[in-house]
């Protein structure tokens, strides 16, 4: 019986963990942006915020469209101070 509680013991403990290790990578925030796409591979939006816009089928897409006001929606994130958004999807904006 000892044996069977050491091992449940391991067993939550290793699923504890995955589940705190994993946190952080499931807990991204998916956001809408609208701007323009410009020839440095990034969306500036009307603000002035400007997007870094992440390798990727859509990203890869995207950057194709300089000059362009789009819509993006995907997963935003910040890596030194640089804003980053990873494209899930995009529409072109008709001026």
């Amino acid at each position: 019986m000892t044996q069977k509680k050491k091992s449940l013991f391991v067993g939550l403990l290793a699923m504890l963990m995955i589940a705190f290790l994993a946190g952080p990578a499931i807990s991204t925030d998916s956001v809408t942006i609208i701007g323009t796409v410009n020839d440095n591979y990034q969306i500036v939006t009307d603000n002035g915020q400007a997007y870094a816009i992440a390798e990727g089928k859509k990203g890869d897409e995207l950057v194709e469209l300089v000059g362009k006001k789009v819509k993006a929606t995907g997963i935003a994130d910040e890596v030194d101070g640089e804003k980053i958004i990873e494209v899930t999807s995009y529409e072109v904006i008709e001026k």
